[in-house]
C-alpha cells in the first residue's frame, strides 16, 4: 500500500474513532483504567482537534521535541487541551506506526485554532522542527 492510500485509511481512521468517541467524552468523564492502575477520570475539553503525527529524520530528535512541544504548546492561550506522546505497539497490523510522535491540541473553535497557527509560540516550534521532520500528517476535525 502506498503512504497515500495508508494516509488516507489513516484519517478515515482517526476520525471515524474520534467523532465517536469524542461526543460521550465531552458529556461524561470517561473512567480509564490500564490494568494494574487506578482509574482517572478524563475529560477532552476542545470542540476542535488538531492531531499532528511526526515522523523525524533521527530518532534522537524524538525526547527534544517532545519536550518542546510539552513546554510551548500548552503556554498558547488558546490551546483547551494538549497531549503528546509515542506510538505504543499493541500487536494490531492495521494500527498506523510509522510515526515517532502524536500531538493532538484541542480548541473551542475554528477562530481559537487560527490564533494558534499564527501564534509566535506555535510560529517558532515549526521554523525549529519542521526541517527535521521526514514526514508529517495532519488531521483537523471537529465532532
Amino acid at each position: 500500500m502506498n503512504r497515500i492510500a495508508a494516509a488516507v485509511i489513516l484519517a478515515t481512521t482517526f476520525a471515524t474513532t474520534f467523532a465517536t468517541v469524542l461526543p460521550a467524552c465531552q458529556q461524561v468523564p470517561t473512567t480509564i483504567s490500564p490494568a494494574g492502575t487506578p482509574a482517572r477520570t478524563t475529560v477532552m475539553p476542545g470542540r476542535l482537534q488538531h492531531i499532528v503525527l511526526v515522523d523525524l529524520e533521527d530518532d534522537a530528535d524524538i525526547p527534544r521535541m517532545r519536550a518542546d512541544s510539552d513546554r510551548l504548546l500548552p503556554t498558547i492561550p488558546t490551546v483547551k487541551g494538549y497531549v503528546c506522546g509515542t506510538h505504543v505497539e499493541t500487536g494490531r497490523a492495521n494500527v498506523a506506526h510509522d510515526y515517532d510522535l502524536a500531538i493532538v491540541v484541542q480548541f473551542d473553535s475554528v477562530e481559537d485554532y487560527r490564533a494558534f497557527l499564527e501564534h509566535p509560540v506555535h510560529q517558532q516550534l515549526v521554523r525549529e522542527w519542521r526541517s527535521k521532520w521526514r514526514r508529517s500528517y495532519i488531521v483537523d476535525f471537529a465532532p
